[in-house]
């Protein structure tokens, strides 16, 4: 499909804008989270070193304000050939996708300060999808391939004067959106791992906005994506600081939402594959009473693991050899070969936007 070059060049643009931001907030994070004492210990580490957490605020903010500069930029400057053609109806979608993510970072980033119970963060998973509900983004109807197309706005229906019951909106969203906010902060713990395993995520996505031409969902998209790349260097190994949950809250939250807002369903089951199996082994590793609750580190400095029952402990516990490093690159690969599967196979099944 040909690309438009209005949207080629936002999204240069918008890229540009987030990178920059969050490079000059990144320092300013990395020594107030030290300052005030919001680190922890890099536990795969011989050395054990403590560094700063909640790395997530950085691309957090850069998101938030690259999206506002760019709908300043677009509601107040004329750029004729170079902005998309002004649509209202867009900035209702995206600014419900931007309060959700904003939900989402500040729920994570009181967990880094304050540590929130991991069983109060699967109903606060709700609240990011209050105003995707809300607002009705998305289409209810979900193409399941051989199935046909179902749509769950009408599915029930009740007497007058209630008429229909938008399934959609009222309970696949809050639960794509919990699962997709939980099941991020699951599968972390070691360097590069969640901010590559969300980049290359986020990548998928906006090749596909492109394809589809969906100013929407790659404005919203870049302006994450280039936060965390710029992060990522940061917090790939040996890292200089970690993600925290305002970070894989941040992601998971907003990657799910991009898929929402861009009618993009179908990719969820490559983008969270892996974090589904995870979701799984999870389950395994409560039934047989493991004791041990992270893993450690030879003299080598490959992963000792204490079981197998999670996406990140299971090749390190079979191969004995296994450092954090090349463990986080073999999980990423895998995690792009399964997304850029399943993206060639959802291409033809989206609608140009």
């Amino acid at each position: 499909m040909m690309l438009s070059p209005e949207i080629v060049i936002t999204t240069i643009l918008t890229l540009i804008i987030s990178i920059v931001i969050t490079r000059v907030l990144i320092p300013w994070v990395i020594h107030s989270c030290t300052s005030q004492g919001i680190t922890t210990v890099d536990a795969h580490k011989p050395n054990k070193p403590v560094i700063a957490e909640a790395g997530g605020l950085a691309p957090l903010l850069g998101f938030i304000f690259t999206i506002l500069i760019i709908v300043f930029i677009w509601e107040n400057i004329s750029w004729e050939n170079v902005m998309p053609q002004k649509q209202p109806e867009i900035f209702e979608p995206l600014l419900a996708g931007l309060l959700s993510v904003v939900i989402a970072g500040l729920i994570g980033f009181l967990d880094d300060v304050f540590k929130i119970r991991w069983r109060d963060k699967i109903l606060l998973g709700f609240l990011p999808a209050i105003p995707l509900m809300a607002l009705k983004v998305g289409t209810s109807k979900i193409n399941f391939g051989f199935l046909g197309i179902i749509d769950f706005g009408n599915l029930i229906s009740l007497p007058y004067p209630i008429g229909y019951i938008n399934l959609y909106s009222l309970i696949i969203i809050p639960l794509m959106v919990n699962f997709a906010f939980n099941s991020f902060n699951m599968l972390a713990g070691f360097n590069g791992l969640e901010v590559g395993n969300g980049t290359i995520s986020l990548a998928i996505i906006l090749i596909a906005a492109l394809f589809v031409g969906n100013p929407i969902v790659t404005l919203f998209v870049t302006s994450l994506l280039g936060g965390f790349l710029v992060l990522l260097r940061y917090n790939w190994y040996p890292a200089k600081i970690l993600i925290g949950d305002t970070g894989t809250l941040t992601l998971g939250t907003g990657i799910v939402v991009a898929l929402i807002i861009g009618n993009m369903d179908r990719l969820a089951v490559g983008l969270f594959g892996l974090h589904f199996i995870n979701f799984l082994l999870f389950f395994v590793y409560i039934y047989t009473h493991q004791t041990a609750k992270i893993a450690t580190v030879n003299d080598e400095g490959n992963i000792v693991a204490p079981c197998p029952y999670t996406v990140y402990w299971f090749l390190p516990y079979f191969l004995k050899n296994i450092s954090e490093r090349k463990n986080v690159v073999i999980i990423l690969l895998i995690h792009t070969i399964i997304a850029l599967s399943i993206l060639i196979i959802s291409l033809p099944a989206f609608t140009p936007a």
